[in-house]
């Protein structure tokens, strides 16, 4: 390339024109560029300069909001390094009592000291930075006389001592609360604890005495039942007898002889007078004779021909004399009786033969009547619904409640008199008739599905827990119906509807929404219908279950 030296004037004017042309448009794009980059700069000032601002109104607020939040508690901070002077928040001159503008210092904190408290608090303090570990926080209560009143207040402090390193020097710093309210708080807390524990343990020793007072209650109680039963028993056995065997003899002697009517009228009345010792001495007697039902129930020789010529009665009784005359009873009245002697022997009868009654005397040896009762109830077949009716030395209502739950059906007091045995054998004989389990109405499909769908060691349980389901849920059914109470009514229904069909007990169901619906129209409505097919029902379920689930497993 020619040097520009070599070349002509005119090119190197021109050439050189060309560099200074392109020196000035740089020159111009620096300028362009550094005040674009000036104005940034200045926008970026600006814009720090506004967040400073902000950062310090905001630190501004959240530190006048710390300060009242301190005041509002009561609290107040402290500070101060090696070398220097304590400082403290306003709040402190407020613990202390001092006037809003005046500051609070060590002097006047000393000051405030409360007298019993002051020795104390400075050894303390001279022992906190004597001795005791920086940089972990040391508590301390202190009692003070505020400056305003003079009332004693109780300061807590939380106090912090770091040592001195490299980047700071030693420092102190803390914060102090009043906590004269919730000490005052605490003590009533703990008053009240304490009297409530004192109340407890008040309570728990009358507990205990009730207790014991209620053992002795229960013991005298069980004596006394124990004493009513064994002399029931002692004297309304042999007045069974005499009392029955006058009943025999006026067939046999005429019961229009003069004699005959002194001794009856006698007899009679050593009966009422042993029946009024016992029931005042129970207080609270119960007429435990089975009444007809009304005239709509039908006689004894009807009731008998519907079901059988003479019925099979099944007599268990201890006593020679009282077996003797009741036979006799029954004899006179057309039944066919089997006597046995205890309950033992009465069960096995069961197991073999078929009665269409039980009379069952109470009191008896080796097996009594409510054990033998249960066994009965827990047999297979027909033998376990056969009617069961106790013969009882006393009309005691406990005895009359536990012998029913036991699963007899009726119960009659010593002596027995003809008529009331006649009574009670006919209304059992008819209850008989009302729940025969060929009445009640199954859907076998349903049935037999709820315990195929089982697997089979659950069958049993499942079978149980439907009889008692049925059973509970009706009787919650009856109960709220009786007081109107609908809302139980209602659930108790839902629940008995709802077990019913998953059995296939059809007949509980209908009946039901029969009951129901009828109800809802006559509040009088009789619920003989809903009890009849619930009882049916039940005392067919265990047939139908070996029927169709036993035999078909």
């Amino acid at each position: 390339m020619t040097p520009l030296e070599d070349l002509p004037l005119e090119e190197q004017a021109r050439i050189l024109a060309l560099r200074l042309g392109r020196a000035e448009r740089a020159l111009i794009d620096a300028e362009t560029a550094l005040e674009s980059r000036m104005r940034e700069l200045d926008r970026a000032n600006k814009e720090l300069s506004q967040r400073e601002s902000e950062l310090v109104e905001r630190l501004d607020i959240e530190s006048r909001q710390l300060l009242a939040a301190l005041s509002t508690a009561n609290m107040a901070t402290i500070y101060g390094e090696k070398d220097k002077p304590f400082s403290a928040s306003s709040g402190a001159a407020a613990l202390l009592g001092l006037p809003e503008s005046a500051e609070a210092t060590p002097e006047s904190l000393i000051a405030a000291l409360h007298p019993l408290d002051r020795d104390r608090i400075m050894r303390a303090a001279i022992e906190f930075f004597t001795k005791m570990q920086p940089g972990v926080d040391h508590r301390f209560e202190h009692r003070i006389k505020r400056y305003d009143n003079g009332a004693t207040h109780w300061l807590s402090w939380v106090i912090r001592r770091d040592p001195a390193d490299a980047a700071r020097p030693s420092a102190v710093y803390g914060t102090v609360r009043d906590i004269t309210l919730s000490r005052a708080n605490e003590r009533t807390v703990r008053s009240l604890q304490l009297r409530a524990e004192r109340r407890v343990k008040e309570l728990n020793r009358l507990s205990g005495q009730l207790t014991e007072e209620q053992k002795k209650t229960a013991n005298a109680l069980a004596a006394k039942t124990r004493f009513l039963t064994d002399m029931a028993h002692e004297i309304r056995t042999p007045l069974n007898s005499l009392n029955g065997g006058l009943e025999l003899l006026a067939d046999a002697a005429g019961a229009q002889s003069r004699d005959f009517q002194v001794v009856r009228q006698a007899t009679d009345q050593l009966v009422d007078i042993a029946s009024k010792l016992i029931n005042q001495a129970d207080g609270d007697p119960v007429e435990l004779e089975v009444a007809a039902k009304g005239p709509d129930v039908p006689s004894l020789t009807e009731s008998m021909q519907s079901i059988d010529d003479a019925p099979r009665v099944l007599l268990a009784e201890d006593t020679e004399s009282n077996r003797y005359v009741i036979e006799r009873m029954l004899s006179s009245i057309g039944c066919e009786t089997v006597a046995v002697t205890n309950g033992v022997e009465a069960v096995e009868a069961m197991r073999g033969q078929t009665f269409d009654v039980v009379l069952m005397d109470v009191m008896m040896p080796i097996m009594d009547g409510e054990q033998a009762t249960q066994s009965i109830r827990a047999l297979s077949g027909p033998a376990s619904r056969t009617p069961i009716i106790g013969v009882t030395a006393h009309s005691l209502q406990a005895e009359r409640e536990r012998l029913l739950s036991a699963g007899m059906t009726a119960c009659l007091a010593k002596p027995v008199r003809r008529d009331a045995l006649e009574t009670a054998i006919r209304t059992a004989l008819i209850g008989r008739e009302a729940v025969q389990p060929l009445n009640a109405r199954f859907d076998h499909e349903l049935f037999q599905r709820a315990f195929f769908d089982l697997p089979e060691a659950y069958r049993d349980k499942m079978r149980e827990a439907a009889k008692k389901d049925i059973s509970d849920y009706g009787e919650e059914v009856l109960k709220a119906a009786k007081v109107k109470d609908a809302e139980t009514l209602s659930r108790a229904a839902h629940s008995l509807k709802g077990v019913s069909l998953n059995v296939g007990a059809i007949g509980i169901v209908e009946e039901l929404s029969r009951y129901r619906e009828t109800l809802s129209k006559d509040p009088s409505f009789s619920s003989a219908g809903l009890r009849g097919e619930i009882a049916a029902s039940l005392l067919a379920f265990d047939d139908l279950f070996n029927a169709l689930v036993r035999e078909g497993q």
